[in-house]
């Protein structure tokens, strides 16, 4: 039967003064070393204890992170011998390497990229790119390794992007970004659930960023702010009717967003109704057309043979021209609504996203019943409201839309 130890592999040192921790497999009088993506100096190793000594960094979650791959290779041997096989090195290997593939962070953020672009998820990419280059920025060290992010490593990559300018909202989307994967890489088997650096219920002292305040929830307008809106002066700045149009068009469709009004098409109209499905969470929506919806489509009918608003054309064909697209048209939306804002008198930073909330303000100021749209959408990921809307029928939710 082969043996096993966790050594410290003293015949290679590397520039910073560490020498690599390796499963040693004896077998037949012959060696084989595994690298466990650890490290470490002579006075940091317990020679006789095969673990870290106190003197090294996390010691104690290091030595249960060498403890798991050490019961893992005992697995693979009691398995070998269960299932009659001979023991070989090549077959442990394939077994244990498998088991414990090695790669950097920053390559596997590469690999979720390069498949979220081959799904088309452009928006998604640029948030893990973000995520990327702020964790570069801190760890310039392309070697960085899952086992080196500990709860140590975090809260100072937390300090430097606190310190270097970044908002409590923009740490909470980098760390919250980091954590998706590296539950993914505990997936694939990149890194482990007993190194694992985050919070959870079973491990209360694990990193958190519930401290951090997400950024400031968008206010509703008020009814009075919302007529202005809707009385605004078309005629008089020209510059601004599309602006003002995509706005209330947002407003009288629930709050949509303005990736989902620049890919409707006229074929999404059936029946008085417009049917479509939510990019965000690939929930299909049917609403009624209203008399001042149809006025809007009928302001834009003949501009665009495919989509119904002058936003995309024929031309933007892959996902990445959409989104490059849609996220000029939103930069120079936003601007004309600043100074439609500013020409109304409206204390508010307005932005397209004003309008959602505005919506479900105006419903329950109006007395539509809690239950159909409920205060729930100030809630930051706003599930209960979604919840409570799917409850209801069209005819319900299209009844309550009447009152705005």
């Amino acid at each position: 039967m082969p043996s096993l130890k966790i050594v410290l592999f003293t015949s290679k040192m590397y520039q910073n003064g560490d020498h690599p921790v390796m499963l040693r497999v004896t077998h037949n009088r012959k060696l084989k070393y595994y690298g466990l993506n650890l490290s470490c100096t002579l006075q940091q190793w317990d020679q006789h204890k095969c673990r870290f000594n106190r003197n090294f960094n996390n010691y104690k979650e290091k030595n249960r992170l060498l403890h798991f791959w050490e019961e893992k290779a005992y697995r693979i041997i009691d398995g070998l011998i269960k299932e009659d096989v001979a023991f070989h090195h090549k077959i442990f290997e394939r077994k244990f390497v498998t088991n414990h593939r090695s790669i950097s962070v920053f390559e596997f953020f590469n690999e979720l990229m390069e498949e979220l672009e081959k799904k088309g998820k452009a928006g998604n990419r640029r948030v893990y790119k973000g995520a990327k280059n702020a964790l570069k920025k801190f760890h310039p060290n392309k070697n960085l390794s899952f086992s080196d992010i500990d709860y140590i490593f975090l809260k100072k990559f937390e300090t430097h992007l606190l310190e270097n300018g970044c908002t409590d909202g923009g740490v909470r989307v980098y760390l919250r970004t980091l954590r998706a994967v590296i539950n993914e890489a505990i997936r694939c088997g990149y890194a482990t659930q007993e190194t694992y650096p985050f919070a959870t219920q079973f491990n209360k002292q694990g990193y958190s960023f519930s401290h951090l305040k997400s950024k400031a929830k968008p206010r509703p307008l008020s009814i009075e702010d919302m007529d202005k809106i809707k009385n605004f002066p078309l005629d008089d700045y020209p510059h601004l009717a599309k602006s003002v149009r995509y706005f209330l068009f947002s407003y009288y469709t629930r709050g949509m967003n303005f990736t989902d009004m620049a890919k409707l098409k006229w074929s999404d109209i059936y029946n008085g109704r417009l049917e479509y499905i939510r990019s965000k969470t690939s929930k299909s929506f049917s609403i009624k057309i209203s008399e001042p919806l149809a006025e809007i489509l009928e302001h834009f009918k003949g501009v665009n043979i495919t989509y119904i608003f002058p936003i995309l054309t024929d031309f933007h064909k892959s996902p990445q021209q959409v989104k490059d697209r849609v996220r000029k048209c939103l930069k120079q939306f936003n601007r004309d609504l600043k100074e439609v804002a500013e020409l109304l008198k409206i204390d508010m930073i307005l932005t397209s996203y004003v309008a959602r909330h505005t919506y479900a303000s105006t419903l329950k100021k109006k007395g539509v019943d809690i239950a159909v749209i409920s205060e729930a959408m100030g809630h930051a990921d706003m599930a209960t409201t979604k919840a409570y809307l799917e409850l209801f029928s069209s005819d319900i939710v299209d009844a309550a839309d009447q009152v705005l």
